[in-house]
């Protein structure tokens, strides 16, 4: 119903993500990283319909006296026409129509993300069913 894991590569890189069918409606996702930040509140499911929104913040520090930020995270509103959704079948057709109609190969771009999506969901079981022990993916 919950899982929480960290995520370490070769070149000291590390991730960590949690997820819950227990937590109420959180749908967050924070980068971080050594020169800045991102922060969605609304990440699988946009509060509107037609937009959503992010926090960026880049080269972020103090000021002087350390009493508040000296520059302020920007805020970055995206509209849309129609719910994602309808954006995902709309994008499907399209892939879709450009293989059948004219002659293109299909994009290598989402079955990439889909097949690493699932390796790392697959490590994350393994690790649970070895007592949570560190599992190794090799591409």
């Amino acid at each position: 119903m919950s899982v929480g894991a960290s995520l370490h590569w070769e070149d000291g890189k590390i991730a960590t993500f949690y997820c819950s069918f227990l937590s109420n409606l959180t749908m967050d996702i924070t980068v971080i990283g050594t020169k800045g930040t991102l922060h969605v509140h609304d990440f699988i499911i946009p509060h509107e319909e037609k937009e959503a929104s992010f926090y960026a913040s880049s080269e972020s520090g103090f000021d002087d006296l350390v009493t508040k930020w000296a520059s302020q995270p920007s805020k970055h509103t995206i509209n849309t026409d129609l719910p994602q959704e309808a954006l995902m079948v709309r994008e499907f057709a399209r892939l879709v129509m450009e293989i059948k109609f004219n002659n293109s190969k299909p994009e290598k771009k989402w079955p990439t993300i889909s097949r690493k999506t699932q390796l790392i969901l697959d490590a994350v079981k393994a690790s649970i069913d070895k007592g949570f022990e560190p599992v190794h993916i090799q591409e």
